[in-house]
């Protein structure tokens, strides 16, 4: 039987088909192209989640490399009993709550940078007034609450927010509500 090449290795774990769960599979066992094809579908998300709560970006992606090595170091122990993406991101968000308790506060959060770029250049004062209070409003939001409203916002549903966040279900959606009720309330203040 002949041995396929790294290159159709690669092919078959690059088919979007394949999922996160068997691509983790393949990696414990051996299989470094199946990591890279996880580490690709995911590292921006992961970065994004968590540049949005500090604006830090050499604290953020050292954050995403531990929790990248955290993936790496447990891959073996990997159950399936969530998803592979519910799996990193509670492993990310773990290395970020780590880390303000390490620094005893909590870095400003950053409105994505695209679209505070996009009202800069193209001369939106109104829209760049309004991602600044946005800004403003949401370095007021409790951690636990801004987690859960980025987690929301990345499309996770309440009882894998609840898994990434080691919360209850109701506790989820009770800071859902409280980080929106003020958001809504705040902006309609401001504006």
């Amino acid at each position: 039987m002949r041995r396929r090449s790294s290159k159709n290795r690669m092919n078959l774990f690059g088919d979007k088909k394949v999922s996160d769960e068997k691509l983790l599979r393949a990696f414990a066992r051996g299989n470094a192209d199946a990591f890279e094809v996880l580490y690709r579908r995911h590292k921006q998300a992961v970065y994004h989640f968590l540049f949005r709560q500090m604006d830090k970006h050499s604290v953020c992606e050292e954050l995403a490399q531990d929790a990248w090595m955290a993936v790496i170091r447990q891959a073996g122990q990997y159950e399936n009993s969530a998803r592979f993406k519910t799996w990193l991101f509670r492993i990310a968000h773990n290395k970020l709550i780590d880390y303000w308790r390490r620094q005893k506060h909590r870095s400003k959060v950053s409105v994505v940078d695209e679209i505070d770029q996009l009202a800069v250049t193209q001369d939106r004062s109104d829209e760049s007034l309004q991602l600044k209070e946005l800004s403003k409003q949401l370095n007021e939001l409790a951690p636990e609450q801004l987690s859960t409203l980025l987690l929301k916002i990345e499309g996770f549903s309440y009882n894998e927010i609840a898994d990434i966040t080691e919360a209850k279900k109701e506790t989820v959606k009770s800071r859902l509500r409280y980080a929106t009720k003020h958001l809504r309330l705040s902006m309609e203040a401001a504006l």
